[in-house]
This record gives structure tokens, C-alpha cells and sequence, in this order.
């Protein structure tokens, strides 16, 4: 093992943390390269500096202007070519902490890793899995998730996904999940949770969000050991009264010593940047001190080092600009009540197709989408509604039919139902 591995494992030893860590993940570390070294002379080399392998004349980063034309505002070169820091720029890492803590306000006074930009949320599940997922271990998913927890748990990691039902009854299946946790051998138990949920685009109510976390603090005080990935990549996009408006990780932090929380989220949807691919990774565990996160954050380097090297820097200076802005929550907030008027315009539209029994609508208050439970085959549905009508649905499982209500126009949303409920009709009897 390499000593630099040796060394963050020994800052961590007796934590949770360290008992959570794959084969992989104990022994991962930051390596003193180039890039740290670089880093070095970025702050003590105030004469010459010929460590990093960028151009550079007169102190700033060649490029080709027709390219730099592109970018407007107040960006330097520097704001947009030189690679970005491995862990991600660190003025970007405090925002996004100051307003994760903003929105929720459970995380107040509490301490958490600094977060870590990563290339998407897709990267930061996947940073995750491999630290803290050995092959043949298993992770605990809900029935209704998000297809590409397939490739990384399934197939990257070679993890074996274990399901319960995410509904009972109209509501959160916290009993399925209980149960679930007590099938699985061993004290250890990893766990993801996403939630605003893809596809079914359902929150926890209040009620729910504390009956889920009591419970997962009583098997805690069992003795189980749960590491627990919050997947937030559709957060803050709320719109009902009654359902937690705080992520899920707010509410383990520092809930007891033997819950592992890590929080993935990203500006994807909650900034509307889709293509910036600039995610973060966030750990907390109650008793965990500031060099434990430091190791924790510098072992997460060392896979990201591995991998992708680093993000991009013109995502990340774009992203904290607007951040920065004065306008920045108003403008995101009415992105958010235009969404807000097609998942209502939804359910009223829905409403109207209560009595039909070939698609019958799963929960959903929040998010980008809504599901339906088909009468028949929804693949068959999908392609009929592909084909006859031009209408692109997703199917899954084929036994459920998605549909984003993010995407389709509010003067669109009625004839989309409509048509669904048309082709349901055709296709099904």
C-alpha cells in the first residue's frame, strides 16, 4: 500500500468511515505530483513558475482568440483555460456549501466535508461506489430508480442492488425499507436514496422525512452500520406544502456515530445547466474531526486523479459567477414556478382520466416527472405512442410509462395526457 494511503488510513482509523471504505477506497490518496506540487508553486512561486503543463504568456493562459470571443462578461483568460483544481475551484466549493447550509437549515452549526466538484452527479455516485463498494457487496435501492445506478453499482462496481417497493398504500414504504435493511447479512448496510425521486418524481411528505430518519437512527442504534448516499439531483424543486423542502442528508447529519451520510447533488437542475457537468460530493458523520474529512476529501482527489483528473474550469467560473449575482435567486426561483405551472396543469389534466384503468399515476408532488403503472406492456406503449402519434415517453421495466413534465410546454401538457391516455386505450384493450 502506498504510505500516502497509509497515512489518510491512519488519520482515519476508528471512524465509520474507515470501516465503510472498500478495498479500493482504503487504498486510495492524493499523490504529491504534479498537481499538488503545482499547487505548491502556485502559492510560493512569486518569481517563476514551471510546473503546471498549461501556455502561458505574460501570466495568463494562451488561447486562441476566436475562442475566447465566445465567452462574454467579465472572464479572463484565466477564469476559463487553465484546468481547475482537482477538488474543484475552492471559491465555488464554499458557495455551494453556504447555500446547501441556505437551504437547509437543519445543517446549521454542523460539520460536513467542504463539498468536492465532480463531473456531474453521475460522477459523484460513481466517486462514491468505488470508495466505499467492494464487488459482491450489496446496495440497497428502490424499485423505482434511476437506470444508470445499473451501470455503476451493477456493472462498474459488480455490487448486487437489493430493492423493496418505494410506495405502500399511496405513501412512502418506510416498512419495506426497514425490512430490507434487516435481510441484509452483516452489520454494514449501504443504502441511495433519491428523492425528489426519477421517475416518479415523489418527496417525502414532513411526517415521512422524520418517521424515514427515525427509523434509520434506530437501526443505527441497533448496531448497523449505514452508509447512506442521498442522490440529490432534482432538489429544491418543490411543489406542495406538505413535503420536506430539505434534503435528506440535512437531516442525518450528525444524527448518530453509526450513520455515513454523502451527499451527491449537482447545478445540473438545480442551477439549469445541464451540460456543465458540475456536480458534489459532501460527507458527514456525527464525530468525524476536520482532518478526517481533509482525508476523506483528499482520498476522493486521488480517485478523481485517476479518472477524469479535474472538471472544467469555464462550467466553474460561469456557475459561481452567477451565483455571485444579485438577481441570481430570483431568476432561478421563477425557472422553478414555471415548472411549478406545468406539474399542476399535470394533475389537473390527469384528473380528467381518473376512471381509466389503463394508466394509473403513481405519487408525485415534486421534481421533473411523473409514472404511470400500465394495464399492459409499456414498451408496447411507447413505440405505438412513437411511431402513431411522434410522442417520445420512456419505459420501464416495461411495466411503467414516464413522462417529464419539465420538458412540454404548459400549452402542450393537456393534448400530451390526452394523447397518452388515447394510445393507452389503443394499445392495451
Amino acid at each position: 500500500m502506498n504510505p500516502l494511503a497509509k497515512e489518510l488510513n491512519d488519520v482515519l482509523a476508528g471512524s465509520l468511515a474507515f470501516d465503510l471504505l472498500s478495498d479500493y477506497g482504503r487504498r486510495m490518496y492524493f499523490p504529491k505530483g504534479i498537481i499538488s506540487q503545482s499547487a505548491e508553486a502556485k502559492q510560493k512561486a512569486h518569481k517563476y513558475n514551471a510546473t503546471i503543463g498549461i501556455a502561458t504568456e505574460q501570466g495568463n493562459a494562451m488561447c486562441i482568440p476566436s475562442i475566447y470571443a465566445e465567452f462574454t462578461g467579465d472572464m479572463s483568460k484565466n477564469d476559463v483555460f487553465p484546468y481547475a483544481p482537482t477538488a474543484g475551484d475552492p471559491a465555488l466549493r464554499k458557495a455551494w456549501l453556504r447555500e446547501m447550509i441556505r437551504k437547509n437549515p437543519s445543517m446549521e452549526g454542523k460539520s460536513t466535508s467542504l463539498p468536492v466538484v465532480t463531473g456531474g452527479l453521475t460522477h459523484a455516485i460513481s466517486l462514491a461506489a468505488s470508495l466505499f463498494l467492494d464487488k459482491g457487496d450489496s446496495i440497497i435501492v428502490p424499485d423505482m430508480y434511476w437506470g444508470n445506478y445499473n451501470l455503476v453499482f451493477t456493472e462498474q462496481r459488480e455490487a448486487k442492488q437489493v430493492s423493496f417497493p418505494l410506495f405502500s398504500d399511496g405513501a412512502l414504504n418506510i416498512q419495506g425499507l426497514a425490512d430490507t435493511i434487516d435481510s441484509i447479512e452483516g452489520d454494514q448496510v449501504s443504502m441511495i436514496l433519491n428523492f425528489p425521486n426519477n421517475p416518479t418524481g415523489y418527496t417525502p411528505t414532513v411526517k415521512e422525512a422524520d418517521q424515514l430518519v427515525s427509523m434509520l437512527v434506530s437501526k443505527a442504534e441497533q448496531g448497523r452500520k449505514l452508509l447512506i448516499f442521498t442522490d440529490d439531483a432534482y432538489f429544491g424543486l418543490f411543489f406542495e406544502e406538505d413535503i420536506c423542502r430539505e434534503s435528506l442528508f440535512a437531516k442525518l447529519c450528525d444524527a448518530h456515530e453509526n450513520i455515513f451520510a454523502i451527499k451527491g447533488d449537482a447545478a445540473t437542475k438545480e442551477e439549469m445547466v445541464w451540460g456543465f457537468r458540475v456536480g458534489f460530493i459532501t460527507y458527514n458523520s456525527k464525530g468525524l474531526s476536520d482532518s478526517q474529512y481533509e482525508a476523506l476529501v483528499k482520498k476522493t482527489m486521488g480517485a478523481i486523479r485517476g479518472n477524469v483528473s479535474s472538471c472544467s474550469k469555464p462550467a466553474q467560473t460561469i456557475l459561481l459567477k452567477g451565483m455571485e449575482s444579485k438577481t441570481y435567486h430570483a431568476e432561478k426561483d421563477a425557472g422553478i414556478v414555471q415548472i411549478g405551472e406545468r406539474y399542476r396543469l399535470m394533475k389537473q389534466a390527469l384528473a380528467r382520466h381518473a376512471d381509466n384503468g389503463n394508466l394509473t399515476p403513481l405519487p408525485f408532488n415534486s421534481g421533473y416527472f411523473m409514472s404511470f403503472i400500465c394495464a399492459g406492456d409499456a414498451e408496447n406503449l411507447r413505440t405505438h405512442l412513437l411511431d402513431e402519434y411522434g410522442v417520445g415517453t420512456i419505459s420501464i421495466k416495461n411495466a411503467y410509462l414516464r413522462l417529464a413534465f419539465s420538458s412540454t410546454d404548459l400549452n402542450e401538457i393537456e393534448d400530451l395526457v390526452d394523447i397518452v391516455y388515447r394510445a393507452a386505450g389503443e394499445v392495451f384493450s
